[in-house]
């Protein structure tokens, strides 16, 4: 979008202005649900059990609703074209990822262990449980198809290639299960695609309560945040400086990465577009801190990360929504 010293300058300039203001909107909404979480933790309403709790319903119930609500929409072949640019520019992605987060982590200049905790930090952003419920605030019901495509390739990776960084980072034995890669969020995935796949429609007495529950996800998400931000001690991580630099490397330069990417193989940014790219301006995974204490690795090294790119990602985000407005 090109402002120009002329008569259509005052258009332009109106016009922009209302874009910005729209994504801000869209994502200060989100953001505000937040605070009922927030508070409700600090003045001890809800207990940290109660607040998992919540979490577990979000992953294994609301999250795969939402997914399988999103994908019943009519078969088109154009749709399993984009889909497939996106799976391809989305492993690419991730490849050119895998390179550049050995320099990447050497240049903060900590332990062994610690540098492939961070790598996995570096390449798995929290596409599901925030980037579904933001996307869909950014760009609608339609978007959240494609964003599920990207869902399906990073959990898949990262319950195999992740689990391997997590266990090294806690000096375990590598161990592949099977069993892992299964998760909730990707069986609503795979049903949501056998339906779109084959045309079916669920009648309206499924369809409708299904559509229902996947509706929870965004303000049941958002109150877990809050909760979890509530113990969040900031003099204990204002003096941590490697938390400052998963920071900057994961909600800034890993998504200029994926843009400069996007913008080389896919040309303009269109809604295909976007969705990869806010997909990887998402905070780091939650899986990072869940894996590191299943491992007995970087545990609270790895909670202090995810809190704080989930909290800083609330002024990210939106940097890189309206770039591509741009």
């Amino acid at each position: 979008m090109q402002i120009v010293l002329s008569g259509g300058s005052h258009i332009c300039r109106h016009g922009g202005i209302m874009l910005i203001t729209s994504i801000l909107t869209s994502l200060i909404k989100i953001f505000i649900l937040i605070l009922p979480g927030l508070l409700f933790r600090k003045k001890d309403i809800i207990s940290d059990a109660q607040n998992s709790g919540l979490s577990s319903i979000v992953v294994n119930l609301t999250w795969p609703c939402l997914v399988i609500d999103a994908m019943q929409i009519p078969f088109d072949s154009q749709v399993m074209t984009d889909s497939a640019r996106i799976t391809v520019v989305t492993l690419i992605i991730f490849a050119v990822l895998a390179i550049a987060s050995i320099p990447l982590v050497k240049m903060l200049r900590v332990s062994k262990t610690k540098q492939y905790l961070i790598m996995f930090m570096f390449l798995f952003g929290n596409t599901g449980f925030i980037g579904l419920p933001v996307i869909k605030a950014l760009y609608g019901s339609d978007a959240l198809f494609y964003a599920a495509i990207v869902e399906v390739i990073n959990d898949i990776l990262l319950f195999t290639v992740g689990i391997m960084l997590i266990q090294l980072s806690a000096g375990a034995k590598l161990r592949m299960d099977p069993k892992q890669i299964i998760s909730p969020g990707l069986i609503g995935v795979f049903i949501g695609l056998i339906l779109f796949l084959l045309n079916i429609r669920l009648p309206d007495v499924i369809a409708q309560p299904i559509a229902m529950v996947g509706d929870a996800t965004t303000p049941l998400t958002m109150f877990v945040i809050g909760g979890q931000l509530a113990a969040l001690r900031f003099r204990d991580i204002a003096c941590d400086w490697k938390v400052y630099g998963v920071i900057f490397m994961r909600l800034l330069v890993i998504p200029l990465i994926a843009l400069g990417i996007v913008r080389l193989c896919m040309g303009e940014f269109t809604l295909l577009e976007k969705v990869i790219v806010i997909s990887f301006a998402m905070p780091a995974a939650a899986a990072s801190a869940i894996f590191s204490k299943q491992y007995k690795g970087e545990e609270a090294f790895a909670t202090k990360s995810v809190l704080m790119t989930t909290v800083c990602s609330i002024l990210t985000i939106p940097v890189f929504a309206i770039i591509m407005e741009l």
